[in-house]
Order: C-alpha cells, then structure tokens, then sequence
C-alpha cells in the first residue's frame, strides 16, 4: 500500500536529522513544497532536488533531479526533471504528457541549496528503501 505524503515527510525529516546539520551549515534543511497541480511554475524549478507524485495523498513515484544544468541554468536540475513530464499549453499552464503525472495529479519538490544538491540523489535512495512507491521499480538497500 503505498504511504502518505505525510510519512514522506517524516522520513524526510529522519534522514535530515542524520545528513543536515544546521549549526555548522548554517540554515535550516529544506522542506518539501506545497502541491503543484500544473499551474504556475513548478516548485524548485531553479534547484537540484527530490520530486514525488501524488494521487490524493499518496505518494505514487519517487524521484530525483540533480543535473548540472546547462550553461546559464547551472542546479537548475528539477526544472529539467519536471520538464520530461509536463508540456507548456497556455501561459502558465502545463499538460501532463507522461501518463505517471497524469494518472497522480500532482506533485511535490524539496529543493537544496547551491553545493548541496548530492543530497538530493541520497535522500532520494533513503525514501526508496523505506517507502512503497506504486510506480518506482528501483528499490535500493538500507
């Protein structure tokens, strides 16, 4: 069965409690964004980062998007993720073309700061190995 958004975030918060420390970072982790139903810029666009899809509260797929980008969108690697699986329709209007986000509706990002995006490809392999996703295949070891 897969689990809510709200242990999402409760495993986010446990890997973070492991792999962030605020003090000697010097600001908080970051959280996860409010839905994105496909209006308005995604979540995160700009930032490196994790992305899930959800269908009510569930969370359907897991992923990760830690490009480099390319020249002038250097950490711009959710937009791109985000980008595969979405079309621009009508100014500010997006039309899902991958039936995963069509079928979940929507989804939501946490995005990191600059230098710190290779956490996202680890917080990524640490939600896999303790959430049972509808869509993800890989499931990586504890």
């Amino acid at each position: 069965m897969p689990e809510s958004l709200n242990a999402l975030k409760t495993h986010t918060r446990d890997f973070f409690s492991s792999h962030w420390n605020e003090e000697e970072i010097g600001i908080p982790a970051p959280e996860w964004s409010t839905e994105w139903s496909l209006e308005g810029p995604a979540p995160n666009h700009n930032k490196q980062g994790v992305y899930a899809f959800l269908k009510s509260d569930s969370v359907t797929y897991i992923g990760s998007g830690a490009g480099k980008g390319k020249k002038g969108y250097e950490g711009y690697g959710l937009g791109s993720r985000i980008g595969g699986y979405v079309r621009l329709i009508s100014k500010g209007k997006y039309r899902a073309h991958d039936k995963r986000l069509a079928d979940s509706g929507s989804l939501v990002t946490i995005g990191f700061p600059s230098g710190y995006g290779y956490l996202a490809i680890s917080l990524e392999y640490y939600l896999l190995s303790r959430m049972a996703t509808a869509l993800n295949r890989n499931r990586p070891g504890s």
